[in-house]
């Protein structure tokens, strides 16, 4: 059981962990910090090894008491000899696309399902261009609780997340800002537990165990860089934070990798504010590529944080680029890799073009997710307006 609690980023207020939207005090956002006296008498290499192969082997670093397991994590890191031959750098793919939905966000719907179910919650929502509401539908379905899923029209993410038996699947007339919208609206009538929102700061933390998992496939020799694509800045943010959790709790010695991130030059907020050395500003998204189209990135700041702190980049890839790098890493994983997976690979060879990243060096790239399969289950989706009264009248709630 994790011993954690919730600070704000803002004004640095404890509170006991509970499901909060944003700081009482301040509206700040709010991170969940542990404690760290209990975790360096309890957490050892060997006691980690003792544990299930699954997310919850690091559960001593987790936010949840239920731990419902439905199998994500524990994926598999593979050397690619073809990769590293072409690129002089030993490359490690971390395949995230073995999990239960194909994605790392697996990691995240397990956690936000743990923590409803220790809050007592039933309901759980969340608002989804990609693979997010298809894990949380699966979630949802392997622990009996209710699942509201919000994406918009035209997309493959509503289709996909449908095939979940039971889930209330709606494709919405507008944008992924019309979901968000509309999920904002849906929280202040109903006690459910949202994703991006009443959850936010436990859920979120599934995707460090990446990080744990690369230090412990790795021997607890932590890799000279890590490379993955960024969106909303959280993952990215996350695997750094991973890291340096090892480090404080002796698991790995440091230096911590390199943290390096790719981002469709279409949506680039992050890799733009990087590479002007300024603060992040908000962008209208401009990309075919729709998990990876967030103009206004909650967690860029942190993100760019990591990327300075650690000595690494954020950096914008073509959309051809991405297309042709998706194509590459499908021959050399003999998978396939979603859209997100080839701006990863892209912002590696554009590292090591700017010498950002040294020949011979170890670096592990988080292949995020296989390109998801609908599976013939459109006919389970609603389309909706984005009004609320829609979504009630067709769940049921109002006439």
């Amino acid at each position: 059981m994790s011993t954690h609690s919730l600070r704000c980023r803002v004004c640095e207020e404890v509170a006991l962990a509970e499901p909060l939207d944003s700081c009482r005090r301040c509206d700040g956002p709010t991170d969940v910090v542990y404690d760290w006296a209990a975790i360096g008498r309890t957490m050892t290499q060997r006691s980690v090894a003792a544990g299930p192969r699954s997310l919850w082997r690091y559960a001593t670093l987790l936010p949840a008491v239920a731990q419902i397991d439905v199998g994500a994590g524990w994926t598999p890191l593979v050397h690619s000899e073809l990769l590293s031959d072409a690129l002089d750098v030993e490359v490690l793919l971390k395949l995230e696309g073995e999990n239960p939905t194909a994605s790392y966000k697996d990691r995240v719907a397990t956690v936000a399902v743990s923590t409803a179910l220790d809050h007592g919650m039933t309901t759980l929502c969340c608002s989804s261009t990609g693979n997010l509401g298809d894990a949380v539908a699966g979630a949802a379905a392997a622990t009996g609780l209710e699942a509201v899923v919000l994406a918009p029209v035209g997309g493959e993410s509503a289709a996909v997340a449908a095939r979940h038996p039971g889930a209330h699947v709606f494709a919405v007339n507008g944008t992924y800002d019309d979901c968000r919208r509309l999920e904002l609206e849906l929280a202040a009538l109903f006690p459910w537990g949202f994703v991006s929102g009443n959850l936010h700061p436990y859920a979120c933390e599934g995707a460090k165990t990446i990080s744990f998992e690369i230090a412990e496939q790795l021997e607890w020799r932590l890799p000279d860089a890590v490379i993955c694509p960024a969106a909303s800045g959280t993952l990215f943010a996350k695997l750094a934070q991973g890291f340096s959790e090892l480090t404080r709790a002796a698991l790995a010695a440091e230096p911590v990798p390199r943290m390096f991130a790719g981002q469709a030059l279409g949506s680039s907020p992050i890799a733009d504010a990087f590479a002007d050395d300024r603060r992040i500003s908000r962008v209208a998204a401009s990309t075919h590529f729709a998990s990876l189209a967030v103009g206004d990135p909650s967690y860029g700041d942190l993100a760019l944080g990591a990327a300075r702190a650690t000595g690494g980049a954020v950096l914008a890839v073509a959309e051809e680029q991405i297309v042709a790098h998706t194509a590459l890493l499908a021959e050399t994983t003999g998978v396939a890799p979603d859209f997100s997976g080839g701006a990863a690979l892209g912002a590696l060879v554009e590292a090591l073009r700017r010498g950002h990243i040294r020949r011979g060096s170890r670096v592990v790239l988080v292949v995020t997710g296989a390109r998801p399969q609908p599976e013939a289950s459109d006919a389970r989706v609603v389309t909706v307006e984005p009004d609320v009264r829609d979504v009630l009248a067709a769940l049921g709630l109002c006439s």
